[in-house]
């Protein structure tokens, strides 16, 4: 199971793109990503991947960086606004100027830290492992004393024939079986049973925020209407972006399908990617956009409209504003939505013996502090670069092992792989690195299956133990009655199969 999780690593990790259109005259020539050299420019399709970091010298689009940086929302690039190899291109066509090789794109650097993380990972001492030492010793001693005692080698042997090592051997792994058994039925699955066994002692657990702590996709946080009423204002838009291939765009159409709402399909519809869409209706002439889009085509904007946009992007959320003319009618706001029952959660976690809880991500400073704020963590680490994921989960190891990290992200593997007890949060199909550089994998897209996956390794490890305890306490019994002579090598064997 670990070399056929490791091999689908390295096929997932081929997924990055091999293939870049260079831009030769007029003409594109399909080259090889490790051929490509600084300076070529590259032309980067609609749903396709960007191959190398570079800076955009035409086009505009929308760029899903989300799996490389952990950014909530997808961003509007333009001319002059850097880009990163691994981000889907999910608007329109863009040309894009080489900045680094394919070896030193942050998706390269990704894929490194992941391997350096599993090979410099500290080795697990296994359960059994932990007790065998002491019970060898144990039973070399009394074997010892019966000799002293004795000179008879056959009551050496009878102390050496019922001090069975065999629950050791026998209660861990089923245990552990039946353990994983119990995770899989609700969605949980380890890949091995040292990890229920380490996340039974976790003593610090890392949260990723976006997709992990959040749902990781744009909803409707809120709808300002002016002169109409928000079903209205839901309407308009959503029937203008009909026609759009914004990932707003969808999840505007969804939530007004939802609403039951019908649409009015536009004529004379105009899509400026990543600006925004114009079309007439009822009419009347629609723009719907970026506050930058509007107010290029003469709508008036006060400035407590200006004051509501900076308020939006300080908290991470993103505004998009519906003119009739040039008269603004409506404001639309996006955002990652949180998982509810977080702060329930949290106490859970701490209650359960959880010393330590941290909130890492690669979303700017603002956002996170929201995030936290609502669900009671104090420790928070905001625009995080893999990298400096990695360096936060070392520093906890330092002083709280073992530390247990839950991701979802290509940008979380190198940290997932890292920790002690890497988590991955796949639910709603969400693919990635993060799957195979962890311990457990969680496929419902629930967080509080964490707590789950915990109160099962605690039971695990407890029922592993308890076995354990009876088998060895049992064999030093026996043992004392071998060391007195009460029993011989053939009797001596009978009980300790009895005892197994």
């Amino acid at each position: 199971a670990f070399r056929r999780a490791h091999a689908e690593l390295a096929t997932l990790l081929t997924r990055a793109p091999t293939i870049a259109h260079v831009k030769v005259g007029s003409q594109l020539q399909d080259t090889p990503v490790e051929r490509l050299v600084l300076g070529q420019t590259l032309v980067v399709k609609p749903g396709e991947m960007i191959p190398a970091d570079g800076i955009v010298v035409a086009g505009s689009s929308t760029v899903d960086a989300s799996r490389l940086t952990g950014e909530s929302l997808p961003a509007d690039v333009s001319v002059h606004d850097r880009v990163l190899a691994g981000s889907l291109n999910q608007g329109g066509l863009l040309e894009i100027r080489v900045l680094m090789r394919a070896s030193e794109s942050q998706y390269s650097r990704i894929r490194t830290l992941v391997e350096d993380a599993e090979r410099n990972k500290a080795p697990l001492v296994r359960l059994a492992d932990r007790f065998s030492g002491w019970f060898t010793l144990v039973t070399l001693v009394m074997a010892g004393l019966a000799w002293l005692i004795s000179r008879d080698p056959s009551r050496v042997l009878a102390v050496l024939v019922v001090a069975t090592p065999c629950p050791l051997i026998l209660a861990t792994p089923v245990a552990f079986l039946s353990g994983m058994s119990r995770a899989f039925a609700r969605g949980i699955i380890v890949k091995h049973g040292g990890a229920l066994e380490v996340l039974a002692r976790v003593r610090a657990i890392v949260f990723d925020k976006t997709g992990t702590l959040t749902l990781g996709t744009p909803h409707i946080r809120r709808v300002i209407s002016e002169h109409l009423s928000e079903r209205e204002v839901i309407r308009l838009a959503a029937s203008l972006d009909q026609g759009s291939t914004h990932v707003l765009a969808h999840a505007l159409t969804m939530y007004a399908q939802e609403k039951r709402i019908s649409f009015t399909f536009p004529t004379h519809f105009t899509e400026h990617v990543g600006q925004g869409v114009l079309g007439t209706m009822d009419g009347f002439s629609y723009a719907f956009g970026r506050l930058s889009f509007l107010e290029a085509r003469g709508v008036g904007l006060s400035p407590q409209v200006w004051a509501v946009h900076e308020r939006d992007q300080r908290r991470g959320e993103r505004s998009v504003y519906l003119a009739r003319g040039a008269q603004l009618v409506g404001i639309i706001t996006f955002a990652d939505v949180m998982r509810p029952g977080l702060r329930a959660l949290c106490q859970r976690l701490r209650k359960s013996g959880v010393e330590h809880l941290t909130l890492l991500t690669g979303d700017r400073e603002g956002p996170a502090q929201v995030v936290a704020r609502s669900i009671g963590l104090r420790d928070v680490r905001a625009e995080c670069l893999p990298e400096d994921k990695l360096r936060v989960i070392r520093e906890l190891q330092a002083t709280l092992t073992p530390v247990a990290m839950v991701g979802d992200g290509v940008n979380d593997a190198p940290a997932l792989a890292q920790a002690d007890v890497g988590i991955a949060m796949m639910g709603g199909l969400r693919e990635g690195v993060s799957s195979e550089a962890s311990d457990i994998v969680i496929v419902a897209d629930d967080v509080a299956r964490v707590e789950e996956a915990m109160t099962i390794a605690k039971k695990t490890v407890l029922v592993a133990k308890t076995g354990m305890y009876i088998g060895m306490g049992l064999s030093g019994l026996l043992m004392m009655f071998a060391l007195a002579g009460l029993i011989r090598p053939f009797t001596g064997a009978w009980l300790q199969e009895l005892i197994d």
